[in-house]
């Protein structure tokens, strides 16, 4: 089937025929804002000197009360007393000299516990789990910790250094992304969001994973077509790094929480994809649910690889209701390249997820949208009903009415602004066989 077939029937008739039966069972949706302060003052460019309270009041007066706050990626967002951490300062670019400036006045973190505890807000610390940009932008958005270890850094099918991406298989590594989160909890993070979304794959052909595979005698997974058993065996040998991280971070977050007598609930946020391109992205879901390594899932539909994706949370919304932990649907609230910003594709997607059975909606980078002018009005504007699932499938059967026909760029809107459209675009997508 054609992508423009699939994506009309995925966002318009399916969505259709399930509304009957979503409408009969619909309650109350829990909404999620992924924010980052670092956009929100890139927006502005200004500070007021009580950024996260501002931003998070924006949230709030938008009907939000579930934000996963951005700790950082390779640098931090906020203040933090690892000796392996750099807190984020600016880089070449003059506009983010505003944010390093914020980030050095208030931290972050603290500032937003502090408004959330006054005004009922649930407040997870959001870590970006492989995300390390290199020496781009004169290397301002990679920890100096990381950039000093660039033996650490994955590499690609062919050999390659990917110097913006970190291998799980070296143990330093999976120490400094632990460390960083059990200080969020012990700050008082109510629950951490590990975003996985930022940036798949997650595990790649570092030598610490590839040479172990090699000297068993395995045929090389270099030269193995992506999809096929061996690459599976493979990618469930390569996702085993991942693993260990997530055991270790559950082991001594329990150890926290028992001396805190304080839950801290681990949410994990990954692609919407299918459960084997998840396994070759090095995302072994499947494993961390039997191990009950996770309380909550959110998805992201995020579309970087050369294939059909399905457009459906029904798998994961049936592994998270055999497994006992909470699903969330994914919606992106900014536009990609070539994307046209639609308040019915928007609703589409919500709806859809709603439809399946998840527990609520995940909106990226609320941040924007609840600023950003055009944004605001168009997208932002909804955030108050979404919690309300009949009150999204009414406004939908409307903005259909409204609007019948959606452009091919209207139609893509809420999929992740990183995914590749080539037809939107020009950018191609990556090839499976180069994961």
């Amino acid at each position: 089937m054609k992508r423009r077939a699939f994506i009309s029937r995925s966002t318009g008739a399916l969505a259709a025929a399930l509304l009957p039966d979503a409408r009969a069972a619909a309650k109350t949706k829990t909404v999620w804002g992924i924010a980052e302060l670092w956009q929100w003052l890139y927006q502005r460019q200004l500070t007021s000197g009580n950024d996260s309270a501002d931003c998070l009041q924006a949230h709030l007066d938008h009907g939000i009360r579930h934000v996963m706050w951005a700790l950082g990626r390779s640098t931090l967002d906020y203040h933090s007393a690892l000796p392996t951490s750099t807190r984020y300062a600016g880089d070449t670019r003059p506009q983010t000299k505003v944010i390093g400036e914020s980030l050095r006045q208030q931290c972050s973190l603290r500032a937003a516990l502090a408004f959330s505890a006054q005004n009922e807000m649930v407040i997870y610390g959001r870590l970006g789990m492989n995300r390390h940009y290199g020496d781009a932008l004169g290397g301002g958005l990679c920890s100096k910790y990381i950039a000093s270890h660039p033996e650490w850094f994955e590499r690609q099918r062919g050999g390659q250094t990917d110097a913006t991406k970190v291998s799980y298989a070296i143990p330093e590594y999976r120490a400094e992304r632990t460390a960083i989160l059990l200080e969020a909890a012990q700050i008082g993070a109510h629950g951490l969001c590990l975003d996985f979304c930022r940036q798949p794959p997650i595990a790649r052909y570092h030598p610490r994973i590839l040479d172990p595979w090699l000297k068993e005698g395995r045929d090389d997974p270099r030269k193995m077509s992506a999809g096929g058993p061996e690459f599976h065996a493979w990618a469930q040998h390569r996702s085993e790094s991942v693993n260990i991280f997530m055991r270790d971070l559950r082991s001594q977050l329990s150890k926290l929480e028992q001396a805190s007598k304080r839950r801290v609930p681990i949410l994990v946020r990954i692609p919407e994809a299918t459960l084997s391109i998840n396994l070759m992205e090095g995302l072994d879901l499947v494993t961390w649910l039997k191990e009950g390594l996770v309380d909550e899932i959110a998805l992201d539909p995020i579309w970087i690889w050369d294939f059909e994706y399905p457009d459906t949370a029904l798998t994961y919304v049936n592994l998270a209701r055999a497994y006992g932990v909470k699903i969330y649907g994914g919606a992106n609230t900014v536009a990609g390249r070539g994307v046209k910003v639609n308040a019915r594709a928007f609703l589409e997607r919500v709806s859809r997820n709603y439809a399946e059975g998840v527990d609520g909606i995940g909106l990226f980078q609320t941040d924007a949208s609840i600023l950003v002018p055009e944004l605001k009005s168009l997208i932002g504007a909804l955030f108050p009903l979404l919690s309300d699932a009949a009150a999204v499938f009414e406004k939908l059967s409307a903005a259909r009415k409204i609007q019948p026909q959606m452009s091919e760029a209207e139609r893509f809107f809420g999929v992740d602004n990183h995914s590749l459209l080539p037809q939107l675009s020009g950018t191609a997508r990556l090839n499976l066989d180069t994961l």
